[in-house]
């Protein structure tokens, strides 16, 4: 049996996503980027989000943060928000 995805979006200060209405992400599940932590989900075009609860991360890529294991997310929640003008996961730990 494939182990599920732990991790969950928490809360996201990105107000220009799309997804996000009142600092709740409110995509059905979201993506983290390969060589840099950022919300692969982020996008300012044409959805209609409607609540789904806490989203999944349904991918994280970056294989150097202590809470991925097999691309699953193993963190309680994360925090997404602002770095370097783009929407990353904040929550990101470096394995060293």
């Amino acid at each position: 049996m494939q182990q599920m995805n732990e991790g969950h979006v928490l809360t996201c200060t990105v107000t220009e996503c799309t997804f996000n209405q009142q600092e709740v992400c409110h995509a059905p599940n979201i993506n983290v980027g390969e060589l840099h932590a950022s919300c692969d989900t982020f996008t300012t075009g044409n959805a209609s989000p409607t609540p789904q609860g806490m989203p999944d991360i349904a991918v994280c890529n970056v294989a150097d943060c202590k809470f991925n294991q097999n691309n699953d997310c193993m963190a309680p929640g994360i925090t997404v928000a602002h770095h370097g003008g783009h929407a990353d996961c904040l929550t990101y730990r470096n394995i060293g």
